[in-house]
């Protein structure tokens, strides 16, 4: 039905009224609501480019916010890239990997587009990025670092279980001070990081929670006089 749509762009009207009818939320969530001949049944739907062009299309006919549900998909690259130009106007629900694919897509050849793609990507995830539990490598974090970068809206950012080192926290610590509550726990950090999260907190008052459970932090007693942070 979005395949047709989209081919009938010339008629908006079509697109307009399957967004009324399905409530202006867009769920292709295997476990949720898509149906699949048992013969295709997966754990997860494969959107292809021309999949993710035909939701471009079908959402830029969408008057207001819609929900757009893309948990249990796979997604290719550049279909990740159609989608950017229409996320200010979704509320994005996605899996964790996809959310990482589209960090990773921030990063473009012009500035311009760059900013406009971080923007986007936070206002569709209105403001909280959750990554725990992914692997995070120095390419992700610089990406990450863009995007906060160019982003004034993060309010929450989890990045827990990402096997994050101290050189990673490095690479993400210039930009962190945007985010008012940041979840570390339970990743590679060491003493090594002590000053530069001491010095964090210190002269960001919007920071008011910072989670270091489960590192490899031996020394704690710098950290006591700031309640912002949880490590015990």
């Amino acid at each position: 039905m979005v395949h047709g749509c989209a081919a009938s762009d010339a008629q908006p009207g079509a697109a307009e009224s399957l967004l009324r009818t399905v409530q202006h939320r867009l769920d292709l969530s295997c476990s949720s609501c898509v149906e699949l001949p048992e013969k295709d049944q997966s754990d997860t739907l494969r959107l292809t480019t021309e999949d993710c062009r035909a939701v471009s299309t079908f959402l830029r006919h969408s008057r207001r916010g819609t929900l757009l549900i893309l948990q249990d998909c796979e997604v290719q690259d550049s279909g990740l890239d159609l989608l950017f130009p229409v996320l200010p106007t979704v509320k994005l629900r996605a899996s964790k990997a996809v959310i990482l694919q589209l960090v990773s897509l921030v990063p473009v050849n012009s500035e311009r587009d760059t900013v406009e793609r971080a923007v986007s990507l936070c206002k569709a995830l209105e403001g909280e990025l959750d990554l725990s539990h992914s692997s995070l490598d120095q390419r992700a974090c610089a990406a990450l670092a863009l995007m906060l970068d160019f982003s004034e809206e993060m309010t929450e950012l989890d990045l827990s279980h990402c096997q994050l080192t101290d050189q990673l926290l490095l690479t993400l610590s210039a930009q962190l001070h945007k985010v008012q509550v940041l979840d570390l726990s339970h990743n590679n950090i060491t003493d090594a990081s002590t000053d530069l999260l001491l010095q964090l907190v210190s002269i960001n008052p919007s920071i008011h929670t910072v989670r270091l459970f489960g590192n490899k932090i031996v020394s704690r007693t710098s950290f006591v006089k700031y309640k912002t942070f949880e490590i015990w």
